[in-house]
């Protein structure tokens, strides 16, 4: 655990920052700078372009953490290299000419219910270009087990720059037509300066020809490609669809929701870049053992701290949403309750996506993912006319519930891992106490110093329950450390 641990540690360091950016630009800066239909209008287009990005990948950044360290002669992961180089361009060329010709079809359907999305149609591909090429570049930073600087680049870069445009807007240096364009310019640097990175750390080396299981490499793109691109429907479909049945400025108000919610995941995501790896490394190597281990200390540790924030969250839902401008984004409180139940339960059983995305029976999850999908789309259908934001926030966690509870038994069934550990399950019932306890009690203070007061309570009782119970040695080594270092 000890090259995960740190690089993790380091990780959760820089996604924390970027969260922290991402934070202020949510709650503060698109609130105060922007119309509630222009910040719709940014969620929309980076979310629907989200959902195209595993597509414009062809599945090559999860190929090439699968199969890398899979190759013992150098001429065969040169060849693994390039053939990787040209996949992407079996799905690059096709919806780039679909996109061409059928554009004005494509921008009509898009534009029916709010017609100002239409002038930034082409952004939605480029952005998903951008965002698609930073994740192969990426991953070849992370199969050398180098993951700080992209997982920086991934959760602090792109937030800097759109603040960055953000005071620019404030201060009439650029109108909302150059932020749009402006965004995408933050992504394509992004994705340049990964790709220097990437190369730095280690120049691939190519071979011409391809390797002997080149057959086994695309049947797992293609499979990825589609299992990628199923996530990200469930992920971001929800987005894409108050579009079409709800006035733009209502994906301001669950976009604000969503992000608050998704703090509860950098642990997991932090954790995951170089678990998933490592993960790979064993399961290539038949390390049974080594896996079991990785996969309990690794839950433990992100389900704790992530149950930690959960609460947090939950507990100060009201006085957050009281310091906003407009208090039309109060009536995303419920759906910020239901995704942060969403995602707690992603950091309980996520790393079986390691488990299964590095594992022969990889085809599982697409199959439960296309079943899953389309029944997020048709709840969507139903549940958004009826119930508006809320009904998307109910889609998302039936979806993922039933999503995460099908991974689980399979991944039990086969290898016997599950996370249910007595450390996740006290972790559980002292998380449930302090919601009880402390989400219906404020102090009458200013919401902030609310905020602070009942933060320093939670997370105090969180720490003594961890020492008490001593839950996670890991954790408790950190914090041992820590003190003394103090």
């Amino acid at each position: 655990m000890g090259i995960v641990l740190r690089q993790s540690l380091k990780n959760v360091l820089s996604t924390y920052l970027g969260f922290a950016i991402g934070a202020l630009n949510t709650l503060f800066l698109f609130t105060y700078f922007l119309s509630k239909s222009e910040y719709g209008l940014v969620s929309y287009v980076t979310s629907t372009a989200t959902i195209l990005s595993p597509l414009i990948a062809f599945g090559v950044n999860n190929t090439l953490v699968r199969y890398y360290t899979a190759y013992t002669s150098k001429d065969e992961q040169g060849q693994f290299n390039l053939m990787l180089c040209f996949l992407p361009w079996i799905a690059l060329l096709p919806a780039t000419l679909i996109g061409m010709i059928g554009y004005e079809q494509i921008a009509q359907w898009l534009s029916a219910k709010n017609v100002e999305v239409r002038p930034y149609i082409p952004l939605i591909f480029l952005t998903s270009v951008a965002i698609a090429y930073f994740e192969i570049a990426y991953a070849w930073a992370r199969v050398q087990l180098k993951t700080v600087f992209g997982n920086f680049l991934k959760e602090v870069f792109h937030r800097v720059g759109v603040m960055v445009l953000l005071l620019a807007i404030y201060l009439h240096l650029i109108n909302f037509h150059q932020l749009m364009w402006g965004i995408l310019w933050v992504y394509a640097l992004r994705m340049l300066l990964m790709f220097v990175s990437a190369f730095y750390v280690c120049r691939p080396h190519f071979s011409w020809g391809l390797p002997s299981n080149k057959k086994e490499v695309f049947l797992y793109s293609l499979f990825v490609i589609l299992s990628g691109s199923v996530a990200s429907v469930l992920m971001d479909i929800d987005k894409f669809m108050l579009n079409q049945y709800l006035h733009i400025g209502e994906i301001a108000v669950y976009n604000v929701a969503i992000f608050t919610a998704t703090v509860i995941a950098i642990p997991y995501r932090s954790m995951y870049q170089i678990v998933n790896a490592m993960t790979a490394q064993f399961m290539n190597q038949k390390r049974v053992k080594e896996l079991a281990d990785l996969y309990k200390r690794s839950t433990v540790n992100t389900y704790f701290v992530s149950m930690l924030i959960c609460v947090l969250i939950v507990v100060n839902a009201q006085q957050c949403y009281a310091l906003l401008p407009d208090k039309d984004y109060n009536t995303g409180l419920m759906v910020l309750v239901i995704i942060s139940v969403v995602k707690l339960s992603d950091t309980l059983v996520g790393f079986n996506n390691a488990v299964l995305l590095n594992s022969p029976y990889y085809r599982t999850v697409l199959f439960l993912g296309i079943f899953l999908a389309i029944g997020t789309i048709l709840m969507n259908r139903w549940l958004i006319p009826l119930y508006g934001i809320n009904g998307a926030g109910i889609a998302t966690l039936i979806a993922f519930s039933s999503y995460n509870l099908l991974k689980s038994v399979f991944v039990y069934r086969k290898y016997g891992l599950q996370p249910l550990y007595k450390e996740t399950l006290l972790t559980t019932f002292f998380g449930l106490v302090s919601v009880g306890v402390f989400f219906f009690w404020d102090f009458p203070f200013h919401p902030l110093m609310n905020i602070c007061l009942k933060s320093l309570l939670v997370g105090g009782a969180f720490v003594f329950f961890l020492l008490k119970w001593n839950l996670s040695k890991d954790l408790v080594r950190l914090i041992c450390k820590f003190c003394k270092f103090q």
